[in-house]
Order: C-alpha cells, then sequence, then structure tokens
C-alpha cells in the first residue's frame, strides 16, 4: 500500500501517516484446522477489501483519531490519523476494528469516590447503561 498522506491548511497530516515492518512473520495459518484456516482466510481477504468511508466523532470536529492498525500476523503496522468530517479509503479490517471495539463510553451505575461522596452529579443509576459512541466510520461509497 503506497503512503499518500492527506495534509490540512495548517499542515496536520490525516489519513495512513506512516507504516512500519512488523517483525512477526505470516505462518501461513498452519497450526490451524483444514475448516478454521478456510474461515482465515476468506477472513484476512475480506479485512484487506479497500472501502471508503467518512470519520465521524460525536465530541465535535475538533477531536480526532490516532490509531496503529495490524489485524493479522505478518502485516505491516499502519499508523492512521483520522479528522472528523473527512473521507479515507481504508481496510474493511480497519473500520469492523474501530465500529465495534472503539470508543464506546459506559454509563456507570452507583458511583463514589472513597469518601464516599456521589460522583453521578445526582441520583445514581439504578443499572450501567450503554453511552455514545464517539468514533465511527460510516461507508460514503460501496464496491
Amino acid at each position: 500500500m503506497a503512503l499518500i498522506a492527506k495534509c490540512t491548511a495548517s499542515g496536520e497530516q490525516h489519513g495512513l501517516i506512516n507504516v512500519l515492518t512488523n517483525s512477526v512473520p505470516f505462518d501461513d495459518f498452519k497450526n490451524m484446522t483444514p475448516e478454521m484456516k478456510a474461515k482465515c482466510e476468506k477472513e484476512k481477504k475480506n479485512d484487506a477489501r479497500i472501502v471508503k468511508v467518512e470519520y465521524i466523532n460525536s465530541r465535535g470536529r475538533h477531536e480526532r483519531l490516532t490509531k496503529a492498525y495490524c489485524r493479522w500476523s505478518g502485516e505491516p503496522i499502519q499508523q492512521w490519523h483520522l479528522i472528523p468530517g473527512q473521507q479515507y479509503e481504508v481496510p474493511y479490517g480497519f473500520v469492523k476494528e474501530v465500529n465495534e471495539e472503539q470508543g464506546e463510553i459506559k454509563k456507570r451505575s452507583g458511583l463514589v469516590s472513597v469518601d464516599g461522596k456521589d460522583l453521578n452529579d445526582g441520583a445514581p443509576l439504578d443499572k450501567d447503561e450503554k453511552g455514545e459512541r464517539i468514533h465511527r466510520l460510516v461507508p460514503v461509497a460501496f464496491t
């Protein structure tokens, strides 16, 4: 993959900003059963597919996401820096990683400080609740 970083008017680089060599060699899934090997090869091919997305940050346009990405052993380590409202062409595995695992803040119930004072500014919640998702990559074009 060619390294083509974008720059803002102020000189901030964004997109794929760096690619590092991975010291872990690719093992060709040699220790897996044939069924699992076929499944992993299919998933690896799907994860490598390039998709066009827009980065959205629920906290505003001033926030950023800087993240390293390496889904499978032996692949290079990619460093991404994303700015809200910008469009990027990224591997589908990166989209899955950001949307499924990143950025959700939970609203916790019954939090108190060490001296016993309530930290929820009022009555505690009855139970833990799902919070906002901070980082999202949404599709712009389907290929």
